[in-house]
């Protein structure tokens, strides 16, 4: 790939909120993101998404901190390589805050709950824009009301003077996309963006961002543990497993011929069109450990039904390159692994 259509490269990145490596939160993810693409990241909770997103943007709260890797933003016109470490910059500083909103804004997953609820907002929209653009009150308040049209807010004048609690779930979540994108960020990260909204409101918001995006030409990295969203959504796709990627390649190849033992769980527990009402939902058996209890091994292997025994419970795989730019990380694709270990049946 070259340089030129990268704008965000993850790599090695370790977050974690105590001292122990076993509850790293985000352990050696690596990743890309293209200019104008949509990287996907899915996983159930638990399994470091968010946490990925908010140490891009350095939002990770105390005990909370990045401790290893680096995070290259090749959206500033900076000399050298023409990235900047994200990793390396203090979360306070102007540096890091002029970043935060201006080059890269998130949307988070509770949009009600996110948005101040003792100002109006028109009042949360000037400060972000006031914040990044030198526009006066006048010209701010122009533009705070334009974006609120863009997100198809109904009256976006009368919006603009309401408070959050005067606004519906929907309504809430579009003001949030209009905050978000007031400076016209070169990167969105969505975080559940469609949390706890009905499925006709989820699909005019999902509609929503990306007719923005390619309004705007930004880069997108949607959070989600829904499958049918990302395949709508996204071009290439990382799938999380308690805090490290376990697969990764482009959206078709995931769906048409999963590798990872845990994508192929997720897409089977997916209701499939002509089944029978009578038949029961397939589940990922068992549910995310804990951080602080990682089990030795493959982390997947007390849920998989493909474990090998000698191997999956004694080493951890590493995330391997196959054909047609994706990785997975399993023993499955390891004939060198599968080689040279005492592998028994799972079975027995």
């Amino acid at each position: 790939m070259a340089k030129s259509e990268l704008l965000l490269e993850v790599r090695n990145l370790k977050t974690h909120f105590s001292p122990r490596k076993a509850s790293y939160a985000v352990d050696g993810v690596d990743f890309t993101v293209e200019r104008g693409k949509t990287l996907g990241v899915l996983g159930e909770s638990g399994c470091g998404k968010s946490v990925t997103g908010f140490s891009i943007l350095r939002l990770v709260q105390p005990p909370g901190r990045i401790v290893e890797g680096e995070i290259l933003y090749h959206g500033l016109h900076i000399g050298g390589n023409g990235a900047l470490d994200l990793a390396r910059c203090s979360p306070t500083s102007s540096q890091m805050q002029s970043i935060r909103g201006g080059e890269i804004a998130m949307i988070f997953q509770e949009a009600r709950t996110s948005l101040d609820p003792v100002y109006t907002v028109g009042s949360q929209l000037i400060e972000a824009i006031q914040y990044h653009q030198s526009l006066h009150q006048k010209q701010a308040k122009a533009w705070g009301v334009e974006m609120l049209r863009r997100v198809g807010l109904p009256d976006p004048e009368a919006t603009f003077n309401k408070y959050p609690h005067q606004l519906s779930g929907g309504m809430c979540q579009r003001a949030m996309i209009a905050i978000a994108l007031s400076c016209q960020p070169k990167l969105l990260i969505a975080d559940e963006p469609t949390t706890a909204l009905d499925v006709t409101t989820e699909a005019q918001v999902l509609r929503l961002i990306k007719d923005l995006q390619e309004e705007l030409g930004m880069s997108l990295i949607f959070i989600t543990h829904n499958l049918g969203v990302v395949a709508e959504m996204a071009d290439e796709i990382v799938v999380m497993y308690l805090g490290k990627v376990v697969e990764q390649t482009d959206v078709k190849a995931l769906f048409e011929d999963a590798k990872h033992p845990y994508t192929q769980a997720l897409l089977r527990s997916v209701p499939q069109i002509g089944k029978k009402s009578s038949e029961r939902l397939q589940t990922v058996s068992g549910s995310v450990p804990h951080s602080q209890n990682i089990p030795a091994g493959c982390p997947f292997h007390p849920r998989c039904p493909s474990r090998m025994p000698g191997l999956c419970d004694r080493k951890e795989p590493t995330l391997l390159p196959l054909s047609g730019n994706r990785q997975v990380r399993c023993f499955l694709h390891d004939e060198a692994a599968l080689k040279g270990a005492n592998v028994h049946d799972a079975n027995t």
